[in-house]
């Protein structure tokens, strides 16, 4: 297309076009001017598009989200803005500010080969180990393009830090595309003053982070104690028993002093997670509407059944407060244990409702009625001194059954269940309760780790196909899924999404494979199965090598002649023998002297070579390499974790010279067993 002018106009947040972006909204009739200059060509993808500010001389190059902006309008991230030159006042079109001009044309890039990338704050290193990983999805999922020279900025999620980097050098060009293409990146520090800042600031941060967590041991109670009304104690349970109920239980200490003090039973709460650290605002289960402090988490929970630790948070809405936090198992109680029991001969007491037997029941009566003064609400039956009465702290909510003798847990309780709440993602819930758990379950902006780039992102909206939801991807797992990568065994090309079915049809083909055949000579370790020639003429199950000097041309239906020539080969080995030093061959000469056997008589050699060719066994000699690659064999073999055909085979594929390591090549044997062999646990 020509160049075009349009108006530049800040994109708005409405339509979630995210801060940190290459991608701009342009007019219907630019996508309608770039169809009839294609000439029944289809358009290059993706799009890329080159902006020139004409006032401050600035360009970057950028991509196309959509085509719905307005007419002569372009709508632009921030960042782009600040590339060309623009300020915000200009982009919201304040009176005082001339509304700002940009060139547009279409251009195309070539696909980029090796980006230089220079962090320009010390934020970068705090994305632990795995940042390059972060860096690529915020690629991915935002820019088309990069030009040198341009700065531009990634979030990182999990810490809400903007991390801002610029583009020292390109290849192939100074600008290009980044959309479909294996793109190496290289990361420098801008001085050794900055990286040292970089790695203090990170350490700095795992320590904070880290340092509050205490590890919590199955039926073993923590106590601690708030002094602040911010204080948070964080703890982990990493290991219990996922066949047995899990009951978290939260004690309050000094809950009994509340006639002096604005503290009940249930002015703290206990809070639990299983992907991160949990608040009042994020958790899964909670002990907020639990009458006596216990979260209860059944074995078969879908959330604790695929996590591998359970994090808790206890807070308090007073202070100063104590409180103790158990966490133990017990067997299921059946429904039948777990109803009331009446005591047998035993009555109700009308006023406090307890039973007693028959024969206290009529002091306890007394007793009651006389110093014990029932709570007359219909959803309460608390019991107080007569003496005192109900204190006027003594509150019941008229939109549950909750109740309580504090101030500050009434509070906490309205705050909690009968307060409008909105979620960051513009989700309104009716409850904080009910916020925590959106939060903690299928709100898009929730954190999570994306089972295909490892990394702590948003999970996003739920997919639109149904084969995702089924298969449990988050929004940004199915379409980070899409990204592809190489086969190690075979060299394909994957799908992400695809990679755990691909390596699976390797292992059914793996465990499907054939037993290799080995040569039928004692002392040959070859496999036959990849050797072509061993089939012609060889009714012996010999590999090429050995049946070679057995071969002739001659018609021999009956094997007579060949019969013949195993009694000449084993005759010349066992009266001139092979020469060789490694030969341990029992049936040569040379082999029996290695192996200090007893010199045979020349009458007996006759009677040898009679043996072995009735024998049924072959023992010719090899040579030297084939007799190393015999002991690695061996080796191998002796663990009798696979089967001495596949180890054969392991080691032909490897190869093992006279001069090589046989240390290496014994572990470079067992790496391909591991990946092809199939173990003797495995065979049908």
């Amino acid at each position: 297309m020509t160049s075009s002018q349009l108006l530049a106009v800040l994109v708005p947040q409405v339509r979630g076009t995210l801060a940190y972006s290459d991608r701009i909204v342009l007019p219907q009739k630019v996508l309608e001017q770039l169809l009839s200059e294609a000439d029944r060509e289809s358009l290059p993808s993706p799009l890329t598009f080159r902006l020139f500010n004409p006032a401050t001389n600035a360009f970057t190059h950028c991509g196309v989200r959509e085509f719905s902006a307005p007419e002569s309008t372009v709508l632009i991230s921030p960042q782009i803005a600040s590339t060309l030159g623009i300020s915000e006042k200009q982009l919201h079109n304040d009176e005082a500010f001339r509304s700002p001009v940009i060139e547009i044309s279409q251009c195309n890039l070539p696909k980029g080969t090796f980006v230089s990338l220079c962090p320009l704050d010390a934020n970068y290193l705090t994305i632990d180990d795995n940042w390059k990983a972060l860096l690529e999805s915020a690629l991915q999922a935002s820019y088309t393009t990069l030009t040198e020279g341009q700065t531009f900025s990634i979030l990182n999620p999990a810490t809400h830090e903007t991390i801002t980097l610029l583009v020292k050098n390109l290849q192939p060009e100074k600008a290009v595309c980044i959309i479909e293409t294996d793109l190496t990146v290289d990361i420098t520090a801008m001085s050794e003053d900055h990286a040292r800042k970089s790695l203090a600031n990170r350490d700095a941060k795992r320590k904070e982070a880290n340092g509050t967590v205490a590890t919590i041991i199955k039926d073993t109670p923590l106590s601690g104690s708030f002094t602040d009304i911010t204080q948070t104690f964080l703890f982990e349970l990493k290991s219990w028993d996922k066949s047995l109920p899990l009951t978290v239980k939260l004690e309050v200490l000094d809950a009994g002093d509340s006639a002096d003090r604005d503290i009940d039973a249930r002015a703290a709460d206990v809070f639990a997670s299983i992907d991160e650290y949990p608040s009042k605002d994020y958790f899964l289960w909670s002990t907020q509407s639990e009458e006596n402090n216990v979260i209860s988490i059944a074995p078969s929970n879908s959330f604790l059944t695929k996590s591998e630790k359970l994090s808790l948070a206890v807070g308090s809405c007073v202070v100063p407060l104590s409180f103790t936090l158990t966490v133990s198992q017990t067997a299921d109680i059946t429904e039948l244990e777990s109803k009331q029991q009446v005591p047998p001969d035993s009555r109700q007491c009308p006023n406090c409702r307890q039973f007693f037997p028959l024969r206290t029941f009529q002091l306890h009566s007394a007793y009651c009625e006389r110093n014990n003064l029932v709570c007359p609400h219909p959803n309460c039956g608390r019991i107080f001194r007569r003496q005192v009465g109900i204190p006027q702290s003594h509150w019941h909510c008229d939109l549950d059954s909750f109740s309580c003798d504090s101030v500050s847990t009434k509070g906490k309780h309205i705050a909690t269940h009968h307060t409008l709440q909105t979620c960051i993602c513009g989700e309104r819930c009716p409850s904080q309760q009910d916020l925590a758990h959106h939060r903690a379950t299928v709100c898009p902006q929730k954190l999570h780790i994306c089972r295909f780039c490892h990394l702590r992102l948003a999970q996003e909206s739920a997919p639109d196909s149904q084969s995702d939801l089924l298969a449990g991807y988050s929004g940004h797992e199915s379409r980070c899924g899409t990204r592809t990568t190489e086969c190690q065994r075979c060299n394909r090309i994957v799908r992400l999404r695809d990679l755990d079915n691909h390596m699976q049809l390797h292992e059914l083909q793996r465990v499907s494979a054939p037993m290799p055949r080995i040569c039928a000579n004692e002392l040959c370790v070859r496999v036959i199965d990849d050797d072509p020639a061993a089939a012609i003429s060889n009714t012996l199950g010999l590999c090429s090598s050995c049946f070679g000097p057995l071969y002739s041309p001659m018609h021999d239906p009956t094997g007579t002649r060949l019969k013949g020539r195993i009694e000449r080969r084993y005759f010349i080995q066992l009266t001139a023998g092979c020469k060789r030093k490694l030969c341990t061959n029992s049936a040569c000469i040379s082999g029996r002297a290695n192996s200090n056997l007893q010199k045979l008589a020349p009458g007996d050699v006759g009677t040898l070579v009679k043996e072995l060719t009735q024998g049924g066994k072959l023992e010719f000699c090899v040579d030297e390499g084939m007799t190393r690659r015999r002991q690695l064999v061996n080796w191998i073999a002796d663990d009798n974790e696979f089967a001495r055909q596949w180890v054969c085979k392991a080691v032909g594929e490897v190869g093992v010279g006279v001069d090589d390591d046989i240390a290496q090549s014994e572990a470079r044997a067992r790496s391909w067993l591991v990946e092809n062999g199939v173990r003797i646990s495995e065979s049908r």
